[in-house]
């Protein structure tokens, strides 16, 4: 098990941890768990409830949803310092997608119910991460709009 000093490490040589506070940073070290996992490994399925967030440290990850006629298709690709399973902040949500590591990946993951709840008593927790999450939800969507783009100039 990593100790809080390597987990703030970790945080910061992402884009998602680097700029956070100190506290925010031993904080979130304190409410999550390094997990690793191998590459194929499924990590959440698309319509279960969303119970964990997680920030990728190393490695990479596949969004996959299922299309009719299709398939699972990638719709996009996690690198380190992404988020996956944002949608646990909220409370009883379902995942809008698969989540498969495509090689062996690491990432600090954090309980949902165990994050909402940090994230309602502790305001300087919330004031510091939910832009980070929003802005990478943002960071997501421009990366959607570009494969859109791309897809209708075909």
């Amino acid at each position: 098990m990593d100790d809080h000093a390597s987990v703030i490490v970790m945080l910061n040589n992402t884009w998602f941890g680097s700029e956070l506070a100190p506290e925010t940073q031993e904080r979130l070290a304190k409410l999550g768990t390094v997990q690793e996992f191998e590459a194929d490994e499924i990590i959440l399925h698309e319509g279960e409830e969303a119970i964990e967030m997680g920030i990728l440290i190393s490695g990479r990850l596949a969004l996959r949803q299922m299309v009719p006629e299709r398939g699972p298709v990638t719709i996009l690709s996690v690198e380190p310092g992404d988020i996956f399973g944002w949608s646990a902040i909220l409370a009883a949500t379902k995942a809008q997608s698969t989540v498969v590591a495509t090689e062996p990946s690491k990432a600090l993951v954090i309980e949902g119910a165990t994050l909402r709840a940090a994230l309602k008593e502790d305001h300087a927790l919330a004031a510091s991460l939910y832009p980070r999450v929003l802005s990478a939800v943002g960071r997501r969507l421009r990366a959607t709009r570009l494969q859109l783009l791309d897809l209708f100039a075909r």
